[in-house]
């Protein structure tokens, strides 16, 4: 039987849809469910901080964010108050936050990573998020250098602060009070 090359070409076309549709089928239905906000520090190794997500809520006093961890260790927190949503960018120069509000917190986490000690990346994002909370307006990742992760918040009013850090599992917390 000869085969002609249009008929060639659908067979393979065939074939490789379907052998695209088992590679994907398979991993599917064996895969278990994951956090959409925190990968699972078991699959990582650090030898420092590595950044697994962020987080953000209400309370009756006070917004929270926290910084989830892997079990490797905690980074050093250090902030400043930027009074018109401004931080140095990569290039030296004056960079503005991409979400506005009335005041801003700049937050570099030092000793932290978003890779794994093999380059596996650790914190999936998101690099910008818009929160409707009532003092925490917005949380932008502005970059990593150098094993320091630096993050804007963006504030609806300039109000009092608490860092802490938690351990089991390892977390800091930015208490933004009303």
């Amino acid at each position: 039987m000869r085969l002609t090359r249009s008929t060639s070409a659908r067979i393979a076309t065939s074939l490789a849809a379907a052998a695209l549709l088992s590679a994907l089928a398979v991993p599917a239905a064996t895969a278990a469910p994951e956090s959409t906000t925190t990968a699972s520090a078991a699959a990582f190794v650090c030898s420092d901080a590595c950044l697994l997500g962020t987080r953000a809520a209400t309370h009756p006093d006070r917004d929270r964010l926290v910084f989830d961890f892997t079990a490797d260790g905690l980074p050093t927190v250090s902030s400043y108050v930027s009074p018109d949503g401004t931080y140095t960018g990569p290039m030296g120069k004056p960079e503005p936050l991409q979400i506005r509000g009335t005041s801003y917190l700049i937050v570099t986490l030092s000793g932290a990573h978003m890779y794994d000690d093999n380059g596996a990346l650790t914190y999936p994002g998101p690099y910008l998020q818009q929160l409707n909370l009532p003092v925490l307006k917005g949380v932008e990742f502005l970059g990593e250098f150098e094993g320091r992760l630096t993050f804007g918040l963006t504030l609806n009013t300039s109000s009092r602060q608490a860092t802490f850090n938690l351990t089991a599992p390892n977390r800091v917390v930015f208490d933004l009070y009303r």
